[in-house]
C-alpha cells in the first residue's frame, strides 16, 4: 500500500520552539509516524522577534522548502501582518507551481489565510482539503479603533471565510471556536472536528538546574512565558505584574518573551523598575519542563471578547506538568470551564485589584494542594480530549467514529462544566 502523500502548508515549523511552530513540527512528525510522506512549504524561522533566522534544519522523513529569509517586517503591526500575508502567498504559489507533486492530503494552518484563498486553484481538484484554526485574526488582531480598522477587519473576514469554506474538514482548538466558525464564518457543522491541543512536552526522569539562577528555591515564582500579541493583553498583564510584585515581596514576577511588544515591555519595565518583576527572553525547549517545575503559578492571559477566537496551545503543557495555573478570563470561557474541570487554579477577570486577590487565593490553593494532585486531576481530561491522535484522525479521515466520539466526549465535557460554573 503506497503511504498518503501530505502537503503541510504553514510559515510556522521546526526549528521554532513555541505555539504553531511547535505545534505543526510535532503534528508532521506523528503523521510520518502513522506512515505517510510529508512535505512542508514554511518560512525560516522568524516567530516571536520577527526577524528571520535562516535555518536549514531537517527531520526525519519530513521535507521542507522554506523561505522569507529576505523579509525585513515593519514595526507596524497592521504593516507586518499585510508583508506576512503577501510573501507566503507567493511563497506557497511559486512553491507548488515550480514543483508539482502529487498530493493526497493539503493541510493548512490558519492564520494566515491568503494563501489558502488561491492555493486550491493549483493543487490537485482529488486532493482532500484539511484546515485547522489556530485563531481568527478577524477577531483579534484588527478590533478597535476607526474606519480604517473596521474595513480591514472586514476584508480579513471575508479572506478567512473564502479559505475556511475552501476545506473539506476544518478543525478548531476549541468548542467555542467552532461555534465562531459555524456563526461568522459559515462553516459547515458537518465539516467541523473539534481537536483540543495536545501535550507535546515529553518528561524526562532526570531534574534539571538549567533555569535555578532565575528561578531560585527562595522565592515563590509567578510566570507569563511564551508569544505576547494582543490576544494577551500584553500591557494589562504588565500592570497587574507591577501591582503585584509591589503586594508580595516574596513573590518573583517573570516575563519570559521576546518581539516587538516585548521590547516594549522592557524598556517600560527598565523606565520603571519593581522589585521583584523580571523580563528575561524564551527558555529553551529543553528546559520547559524545568521551567513549569519551577513555576509556583503560571499566568495564562486572553484579552477580553478574544475567549471563542483562540485556546492557548500551552495549556494542556502546563496541565500535564501540576503547575497551578491563574487563568485571566471571562469565567464563562472554555478556559474557565477547562481549569474548573481540572481544578488546576483559578479564574479572574481583568481588573487590577481582583486579579491580585485571585492570585493570593492561587497562592494558597498551592500550600495545600500538591503538583501530583492535580497531575490526578488533570490527568482524565488530558487523556480523553488534550490528545494527538485526535488530529492525526482527523487529518487522515482514518477513522470517523473516533472523531465523532471526541466531539460527543467535548460536548459532554462543556454541558457538564458550564452546569459547574452555574452552580459555583
Amino acid at each position: 500500500m503506497k503511504p498518503v502523500k501530505i502537503l503541510l502548508l504553514s510559515p510556522f515549523f521546526y526549528p521554532e520552539a513555541i505555539s504553531t511552530g511547535k505545534y505543526n513540527t510535532a503534528l508532521a512528525e506523528a503523521l510520518v509516524r502513522a506512515g505517510a510522506e510529508v512535505r512542508v512549504i514554511a518560512s525560516h524561522p522568524f516567530y516571536p522577534g520577527w526577524k528571520p533566522v535562516y535555518s536549514d534544519a531537517t527531520l526525519d522523513l519530513v521535507f521542507v522548502t522554506r523561505g522569507g529569509s529576505w523579509v525585513r517586517y515593519p514595526s507596524s503591526m497592521i504593516l507586518r501582518r499585510l508583508v506576512f500575508e503577501i510573501w507566503y502567498t507567493f511563497h506557497v504559489l511559486w512553491t507548488i507551481w515550480r514543483r508539482p507533486t502529487k498530493v493526497d492530503i493539503v493541510v493548512a494552518v490558519f492564520p494566515p489565510s491568503l494563501f489558502f484563498c488561491l492555493a486550491p486553484l493549483i493543487l490537485p481538484s482529488t486532493a482532500r482539503k484539511v484546515g485547522i484554526v489556530h485563531d481568527f485574526q478577524g477577531a483579534l488582531g484588527l478590533t478597535g479603533g476607526g474606519v480604517l480598522k473596521r474595513q480591514l477587519q472586514r476584508v480579513v473576514r471575508t479572506i478567512e471565510r473564502k479559505s475556511f469554506r475552501s476545506c473539506q474538514t476544518l478543525v478548531a482548538l476549541s468548542n467555542a471556536m467552532a461555534r465562531r466558525a459555524v456563526k461568522e464564518y459559515g462553516a459547515s457543522r458537518e465539516r467541523l472536528v473539534v481537536a483540543y491541543p495536545f501535550v507535546s512536552l515529553k518528561p524526562t526522569s532526570t531534574p534539571k538546574a538549567n533555569l535555578v539562577h532565575l528561578f531560585p528555591d527562595t522565592f515563590h515564582h509567578v510566570v507569563y512565558s511564551g508569544a505576547l500579541g494582543k490576544k494577551q493583553n500584553p500591557f494589562e498583564l504588565l500592570k497587574f505584574f507591577q501591582t503585584a510584585a509591589l503586594r508580595f515581596p516574596n513573590v518573583r514576577f517573570h516575563i519570559c518573551s521576546e518581539g516587538p511588544i516585548f521590547d516594549e515591555i522592557c524598556k517600560i519595565n527598565v523606565a520603571h523598575p519593581v522589585d521583584g518583576l523580571i523580563c528575561h527572553g524564551l527558555v529553551a525547549e529543553a528546559d520547559l519542563e524545568e521551567l513549569y517545575a519551577r513555576s509556583t503559578v503560571q499566568v495564562i492571559p486572553q484579552a477580553p471578547r478574544s475567549e471563542d477566537a483562540c485556546l492557548p496551545s500551552k495549556l494542556p503543557n502546563i496541565l500535564a506538568a501540576g503547575c497551578a495555573i491563574l487563568g485571566i478570563c471571562e469565567s464563562d470561557s472554555e478556559l474557565a470551564n477547562i481549569l474548573r474541570q481540572c481544578s488546576s487554579g483559578l479564574v479572574s477577570s481583568w481588573e487590577t485589584e481582583v486579579l491580585v486577590v485571585r492570585l493570593e487565593k492561587v497562592l494558597e490553593l498551592v500550600k495545600v494542594q500538591s503538583r501530583d494532585r492535580r497531575r490526578a486531576l488533570a490527568g482524565p481530561l488530558l487523556a480523553a480530549q488534550f490528545t494527538l491522535d485526535s488530529l492525526v484522525d482527523a487529518v487522515l479521515d482514518r477513522s470517523k467514529k473516533k472523531v465523532v466520539e471526541a466531539a460527543t466526549r467535548a460536548v459532554r465535557l462543556e454541558s457538564t462544566t458550564t452546569a459547574a460554573a452555574e452552580t459555583s
